[in-house]
């Protein structure tokens, strides 16, 4: 079985293996403080593991509002009009910044996701991003949602966005949030815990670490949002049995958040709590090269 024997994040062999994380080969650096499975698993794994992923072209209009906003965001940045989304999944935000006629283009692994990304006209290469097959300061916006904590290259990642991205061009990327709240509650149970599939795991201040270290300074960061549907998951309640993290108590959620004020405010109160305290589930941060 082959494990790394120094940091991902600072190179340090100072590694401590996580009492009750056993199963998913948790370790921390006892230099910078990174926890990443120290376990490196294996092609066969990794396969395995992504055959079970379900591909489909649904989405909820609210997500599809979320996108349009983030969008929003990214026009100050638009010069190149390049966009590129790695590890695009379904192509949904993709195909939504080509809808607002940006140049767009993905990266993806799975052979249905790379199909569903070339019929909405997204160009995509199959496979890791690899910087070679892109002019050096080519892109406006890089996308990475939910993406880097798959992946136990980080330092090989941020440099090669580093490498095909503008100066002054940005970086948007989400992951777990391992100071979540949730994570706090449930400890190793929380659901986001899914060895091969999760190989790194990031709190604000290693994530802004990586970025820093490979040549980016952060815009923003926030830690929003608590999953009650996850959070069900997590400790085997029957409420969540045959739902996925969005169930139907997540989405009623969210609905009530988009259309009755109060629970607008109260959702717009909670998460900024949550980014003060850093314990939001979900970790959002933008990056800008310098």
């Amino acid at each position: 079985m082959d494990r790394f024997k120094t940091c991902l994040l600072c190179g340090s062999d100072r590694l401590r293996a996580m009492q009750g994380y056993e199963k998913d080969h948790l370790c921390k650096c006892q230099s910078c403080g990174f926890v990443f499975a120290q376990r490196i698993p294996s092609h066969k794994e990794l396969l395995d593991e992504y055959a079970q992923y379900a591909r489909n072209d649904s989405i909820s209009e609210i997500t599809l509002k979320r996108y349009d906003e983030l969008l929003q965001q990214f026009e100050r940045y638009r010069r190149n009009n390049t966009i590129i989304d790695v590890g695009a999944g379904d192509g949904q935000l993709i195909s939504r910044a080509r809808q607002r006629n940006w140049n767009a283009y993905a990266t993806e692994f799975d052979d249905r996701s790379v199909e569903l990304c070339r019929q909405k006209g997204v160009t995509v290469r199959q496979g890791k991003l690899d910087a070679n097959h892109y002019e050096a300061d080519f892109f406006d916006v890089i996308c990475s949602v939910e993406v880097i904590e798959h992946i136990n290259n980080p330092r090989e990642e941020v440099r090669n966005f580093h490498k095909i991205l503008r100066k002054g061009g940005l970086v948007y990327v989400t992951t777990p949030n391992l100071n979540s709240v949730s994570h706090k509650l449930l400890k190793s149970r929380w659901n986001i815990f899914h060895y091969p599939e999760h190989l790194c795991y990031y709190t604000p201040r290693t994530l802004e670490k990586l970025f820093k270290e490979a040549g980016f300074k952060k815009v923003w960061i926030e830690t929003t949002g608590f999953s009650p549907g996850r959070f069900y998951q997590s400790v085997g309640s029957k409420q969540a049995q045959g739902s996925g993290p969005n169930n139907q108590n997540d989405e009623a959620l969210r609905s009530k958040t988009e259309t009755k004020f109060f629970w607008k405010l109260l959702k717009k109160t909670i998460n900024g709590v949550l980014t003060l305290t850093k314990t939001g589930d979900n970790l959002k941060a933008a990056f800008v090269k310098k």
